[in-house]
């Protein structure tokens, strides 16, 4: 199959720069007590991923260090995918060992198109949509395609010819491999350190050196790589989102009040929407941009299908009040994941519990969502009732939703 590999190097660093221009040409540390990702030239400092943030910022003190948000790349890098999958029907979205975000694979078999061509087509039109700067390659098989991405510059395509991935592939270190630590450490005591050097050995030795990972690395130095694409699953959504304004430009939300009335108004605005059809919600993303920088993110996951939004407005104020926002919110967003056409719920076949027990069940239903899936109620049944400690006479079994 033949494949094309984008990959947009340093992603988490590069959406940064596109939403703060006031860091675009400042050297950038990323993540908390470790770094996460790095520039460029933070790299050439010394700085490397995995490092203490202490130590790196002894390396490069002249860098801004930034919390990582991944919600927010998650998102530009979701619009990306949206495009690829206008060029082509079959796209993965894959994690690079950069951001976690960054890479994808296209099919470009079936497509009538000539291949260098595409592939700079595809480079300029992310750009234009996203304004993140790609490198593409492409191969056969996803492997090669992968490595042929990493080693061309951005915003150019390096495409290898078929049957050409093994010699494209030769001069290159075996770090590139997906191996184990301890293979990677015995291949340097045997003095392998290309990938040539291991696809110039017998297959037969090396797998029994070492086992069904020595074979797979086998194939994979010789540019064999059959695995299959996994094609992205689009979920259908709803989404609304609301900006909080005063009379001389944005007013930032400061209160959980403010926050919880802005929600509420979002969560029945999402229920009315066409695109939710009547249908019920399985879960509601609730998303914030903050003052000063940075998201918030709040995914609130109901017990059962709800198709009121007044049953998912308890559930949701519930979780926003145990985990409001840091800093006041500029704008909220409010996404229905999981549409579907009932309720998931089983009727029973006989109502001979009533109206009464039916509220029980939707009391317990409701605690378990207030304290995230945690018991919430029990009832005592006798254990040891002979037993002179009262400890042991009785214990207290959770009671779930069915009562």
């Amino acid at each position: 199959m033949l494949i094309a590999c984008l990959q947009i190097p340093r992603f988490a660093v590069e959406a940064e720069r596109l939403r703060r221009p006031d860091v675009a040409s400042r050297l950038i540390l990323m993540g908390d007590a470790t770094v996460l990702d790095c520039s460029l030239g933070a790299e050439a400092s010394g700085v490397r991923r995995g490092m203490r943030m202490s130590e790196a910022i002894g390396l490069c003190h002249r860098a801004v260090v930034l919390p990582p948000d991944t919600p927010y790349y998650q998102r530009l890098f979701d619009d990306v995918l949206d495009y690829l999958e206008m060029q082509s029907p079959v796209v993965e979205s894959a994690h690079s060992t950069d951001s976690g975000q960054g890479l994808a694979y296209v099919a470009l078999n079936g497509l009538p198109v000539q291949v260098e061509a595409f592939a700079e087509g595809l480079i300029s039109g992310v750009h234009r949509r996203s304004g993140f700067m790609a490198s593409i390659g492409v191969a056969s098989g996803k492997f090669p395609a992968r490595v042929a991405a990493g080693t061309a510059r951005p915003g150019t395509a390096r495409v290898i010819r078929h049957g050409g991935e093994g010699e494209f592939l030769a001069p290159l270190p075996v770090d590139l491999l997906p191996l184990p630590e301890a293979m990677r450490w015995r291949l340097d005591l045997l003095g392998i350190t290309t990938m040539g050097d291991i696809a110039r050995l017998a297959l037969g030795p090396f797998q029994a050196q070492f086992g069904p990972e020595g074979k797979r690395c086998w194939e994979l130095s010789q540019g064999i790589d059959e695995e299959p694409l996994v094609p992205r699953v689009s979920e259908e959504t709803v989404v609304r989102r609301l900006s909080f304004h005063g009379s001389e430009g944005p007013a930032p939300a400061v209160t959980l009040e403010a926050i919880m009335a802005g929600v509420e108004r979002l969560v029945q605005a999402a229920y009315a929407d066409s695109l939710r059809g009547g249908r019920w919600v399985r879960k509601v993303i609730v998303r914030a941009s903050l003052d000063g920088g940075g998201t918030w993110e709040l995914p609130v996951a109901f017990r059962e299908a709800l198709s009121d939004p007044k049953d998912a407005w308890f559930a949701i104020k519930n979780a926003l009040a145990k985990r409001a926002p840091e800093r006041p919110v500029e704008e909220l967003e409010v996404e229905l994941v999981g549409l579907s056409a009932e309720s998931g719920k089983q009727a029973s076949m006989f109502e001979g519990k009533g109206k009464l027990w039916r509220q029980v069940e939707e009391a317990v239903r409701q605690m378990g969502v207030q304290t995230g899936g945690r018991p919430a109620t029990g009832r005592a049944m006798e254990v040891e009732p002979w037993s002179r400690i009262p400890e042991r006479r009785m214990a207290l079994v959770e009671l779930e939703g069915d009562v």
